[in-house]
Formats: structure tokens, sequence, C-alpha cells
């Protein structure tokens, strides 16, 4: 024997051909195989960068769009707080014309009772006075025991009697 074939550290032939078909399959592998999926991988970096430039765009158009719904959200309550003020006011303003009115009514009402009542009194008191005067000389007579029809009115001659 060989001291080639009996020391498995010294390459024999097998060892070259084995090494030459693995060199041809490494160059075929990276003639054929390797630029497709270099393509592939590139082709996903582009499509994230995309999508993460698509994101940023995003995020920034979403805090511009809620800036401006918190502007028009605060106008909106602001123009809500001042119809409502409005509404306030106007209904205290027909509130207080109400209550004027209402006032009037009854300023009037009273007046024109108390119209009424001093009228009345003075009716009242009128009566009263010609139905004194013919009490007191009914009343006269039964005191002095005479005829009623004798007695005279004498507040204008004696002026005691009143």
């Amino acid at each position: 024997m060989t001291l080639a074939a009996e020391n498995f550290l010294l390459p024999n032939g097998t060892f070259f051909v084995v090494l030459l078909i693995f060199v041809i399959l490494l160059l075929v592998i990276r003639k054929f195989v390797v630029p497709p999926i270099q393509q592939v991988l590139e082709e996903r970096d582009e499509m994230i960068r995309r999508t993460s430039d698509d994101n940023r765009a995003a995020a920034a158009e979403f805090e511009d769009a809620d800036v401006q719904f918190r502007e028009l959200l605060k106008e909106a309550r602001g123009e809500a707080t001042a119809t409502r003020d409005a509404a306030r006011a106007q209904g205290r303003e027909q509130l207080n014309e109400m209550k004027q009115r209402a006032t009037a009514e009854a300023d009037a009402a009273l007046q024109s009772t108390s119209a009424e009542l001093a009228a009345q009194g003075e009716q009242a008191a009128s009566t009263a006075a010609a139905d004194v005067d013919a009490l007191a000389r009914t009343l006269a007579a039964r005191v002095l025991g005479v005829d009623s029809a004798s007695i005279t009115d004498t507040r204008s001659t004696s002026g005691a009697v009143n």
C-alpha cells in the first residue's frame, strides 16, 4: 500500500473531484440563485422604506387633523356658549318684560279697584249720611217722646246737633 492510501491526511483524487464539483456548484448558485434572492430582498427593503415613509406621513397628517379637529371643537364650544348665553339673556329679557307687564296690570287692577272702592266708599258715606239724619230724628223723637215729624233740622239754627 502506498503512503497516500494509508495516511488519511494526504488527499487523493476524489478530494479534488469533490472540490471541483463544490466550486462549480458554488458558482452556479452564485450566478443563478443568489441574484433573484437579493433582488427580492432589495424590493422588500424598498417596500419597508416606503411603508415607513407612508407611516410617517400618515402620522403627520393625523397630527394636523387632530390639531384642526381640536381647534374646530374649541370654536364650536365657544359658539355654543355664546348661543347659550344669548338665549339666557333673551330669556331674562322676556322674563323681565313679562314681570313688568304683570306689575303694570296688577297696578292698573289695584288702581281701578281702589277707585271703585273709593267711589263705593263715598256712595256709602253719602247714603249713610242721609240715613244717619233720618235715624237721628227717629232716635231723638223716641228719646224725647215726640213725633219725628215735629223735629226739624236744628243744625242750621243752633249748630249743636252734628
